[in-house]
């Protein structure tokens, strides 16, 4: 495995890396003993990542996220049947899930640097290419990331770009992964007002929806399985006396699939460009060439032991 490492300072807490191993190009981004100690599954890393597919704090479903409702989907006036593919993932319903994977050496570094308490890196994703990925979304486009590290915060941008002569359907998401407190730690989430939309127990979308009132949850008591549209309050919040663990979807991720289950360590939190199961329903924002789809959101941890001015938020 081989890696570079930028960082403005030995001691400071920004970090970026691009890592290169067995064929996979991976970034990592971390902030020490803040973001990467709240978001990376004890023992496991970038180095688990490499070596075995473990999930890692935040991974990019792309070009969906969540399942589809079967294996044939039409969008954009295009019909596809899905072929068994090495691609693809299925879940325990033996459904496609979370998109396409990308090839071993899909993603291009396109610049990084670090200065001060910040650090930052650029990188593309190309569909638009590969005829094994163009038979599962026949779809040609880029995707274009920017990441930002800025004390306790990760920045990231992502603008999906047309690069042929059709329009491209948006429905890729970000799941992010927060470590809760250790049992007995009083962790909690706190969702926004919002508008659920209720789900059969595969967790696809009925149809119907409803609104629902700021709520807060006791993790590791309450079990939570809960797909919304966001209101004005964009903010998903893990809490503990500790710490605050922040994902803000800015802009483009209008919705939040959010799950949280006692006998797991970690909760899980998206933000979607569209609903689940958006592509076979033929219901999502589009990019067309000449007019990319952007997308934003930020990470934050706050230490609340080191400054008690952060409760009064």
């Amino acid at each position: 495995m081989t890696s570079t490492v930028l960082a403005p300072h030995p001691d400071t807490a920004a970090r970026v890396a691009y890592v290169r191993t067995d064929g996979f190009d991976v970034v990592r981004l971390g902030l020490e003993n803040a973001l990467e100690a709240n978001f990376t599954p004890q023992g496991f890393g970038i180095e688990g990542y490499a070596s075995c597919g473990i999930t890692m704090g935040m991974s990019l479903m792309h070009p969906w996220a969540d399942r589809l409702s079967s294996w044939t989907y039409t969008a954009c006036g295009a019909t596809v049947r899905l072929p068994v593919s090495p691609l693809l993932h299925t879940d325990r319903w033996g459904l496609p899930v979370n998109g396409v994977q990308p090839r071993g050496d899909a993603w291009v570094l396109e610049d990084s640097h670090a200065v001060a308490e910040s650090a930052w890196l650029a990188a593309t994703l190309p569909f638009d290419s590969d005829p094994r990925q163009l038979e599962l979304f026949p779809f040609p486009h880029r995707l274009h990331l920017r990441a930002e590290l800025i004390g306790r915060s990760l920045w990231i941008s992502a603008e999906l770009e047309a690069t042929g002569s059709v329009p491209v359907p948006v429905c890729f998401g970000y799941r992010v992964y927060l470590r809760r407190e250790q049992p007995g730690g009083g962790a909690t989430m706190v969702l926004p007002a919002r508008r659920r939309l209720v789900t059969d127990e595969r967790l696809l979308p009925t149809g119907a929806t409803e609104p629902l009132e700021m709520s807060a949850s006791a993790l590791g008591v309450d079990e939570v399985h809960e797909v919304f549209a966001f209101g004005a309050d964009r903010r998903l919040t893990v809490a503990s006396d500790a710490r605050r663990l922040t994902v803000e979807p800015l802009t483009g991720f209008p919705l939040a699939h959010v799950s949280a289950v006692g006998s797991e360590p970690h909760v899980m939190l998206e933000a979607l460009t569209a609903a689940p199961d958006a592509l076979s329903r033929d219901v999502f924002p589009i990019a067309t060439p000449g007019r990319p789809y952007r997308a934003s959101l930020r990470l934050s941890a706050d230490d609340l032991l080191t400054d008690r001015s952060l409760l009064t938020e």
